[in-house]
């Protein structure tokens, strides 16, 4: 075995781990600034968890994404190291963006950052601050938008200026792709989501959180692999988006008649509120879609 290479790559491993760990700080710093008009730590402190989730989906976001930027063959330490650094740079712009996507378009007639501070009164009369279905969805888009950069930014092939302009084309048709099952899912359930999402109902928020991020997941597997070429690529996405809508939805409903067997889904979100049901359902859509995603 040989020590001093076995150390210089563990220190190399190190250093970009580092200037992954950088860029969920730097992530911090913006949204912070972002958000000047509320102290995001504080409400965290108070127990805020919409704020909390959101923040949690950012940082899962980039730190997925980055594992992405972080597979492939080695350009030797310096290039590794600059090829890391615009990765990063571009993670962190594109999930900004899918942020501001999430807030006019998907959850369009709702404002994100003040439904994430604002006071409900629940059933029993109690308050509580922040939106925490919202907080869910904010977070599922980010994890999925995650997924799909980690997938586009993965594997090798082509020149660092294709690898680049793929993994921004990839986001675009990505968000594209996200927001497109959103409004599937708002179509075939029997109530409107995003008025369920407006009245503060964490169900709602799970079920469409939940198979946002299952999307994301198939759609990272196949973009993954080395760049082959535009028109085999873009065919290939567009390929596994309609195979995995497909199956996601039918699991859906497959989940719902064997998972509960005396109720269903919109019982459970609409007129129960039933956090329980929808964790174990859609943790169940997600396993199913880590199962498609490393069976194909």
């Amino acid at each position: 075995m040989n020590y001093t290479a076995t150390l210089i790559s563990m220190g190399h491993g190190v250093c970009y781990a580092l200037v992954s760990v950088l860029f969920i700080f730097l992530a911090k710093l913006l949204d912070d600034r972002r958000t000047k008009d509320f102290d995001d730590d504080r409400h965290i402190d108070d127990g805020n968890m919409a704020v909390g989730l959101r923040r949690a989906g950012l940082y899962l976001g980039i730190a997925i994404g980055m594992v992405g930027a972080l597979s492939g063959d080695s350009s030797g330490f310096s290039d590794d190291m600059i090829y890391l650094v615009v990765d990063g740079i571009v993670i962190t712009c594109c999930l900004f963006i899918s942020r501001s996507i999430n807030d006019h378009i998907m959850m369009g007639h709702l404002h994100n950052d003040r439904e994430c501070v604002k006071v409900f009164v629940l059933e029993d009369g109690r308050t509580t601050t922040g939106n925490t279905a919202l907080g869910m969805v904010e977070a599922g888009m980010y994890i999925a938008t995650g997924f799909i950069l980690n997938g586009s930014m993965s594997g090798g092939g082509g020149s660092f200026y294709q690898s680049l302009g793929s993994a921004l084309l990839f986001f675009i048709l990505g968000q594209i792709v996200l927001l497109a099952l959103g409004l599937i899912y708002e179509l075939i359930t029997p109530f409107n989501v995003r008025e369920e999402i407006k009245k503060n109902n964490p169900a709602a928020g799970i079920g469409l959180a939940g198979i946002l991020v299952a999307l994301g997941i198939i759609l990272k597997s196949s973009l993954s692999g080395p760049f082959t070429g535009w028109v085999t690529d873009i065919t290939g996405f567009f390929i596994y988006t309609v195979f995995g809508m497909v199956l996601l939805l039918v699991f859906s409903a497959l989940a719902d008649r064997f998972l509960l067997p005396t109720t269903n889904i919109a019982t459970e979100i609409k007129e129960d509120r039933n956090v329980a049901a929808l964790v174990v359902v859609q943790a169940t859509i997600i396993a199913v879609a880590l199962i498609i995603a490393h069976a194909i």
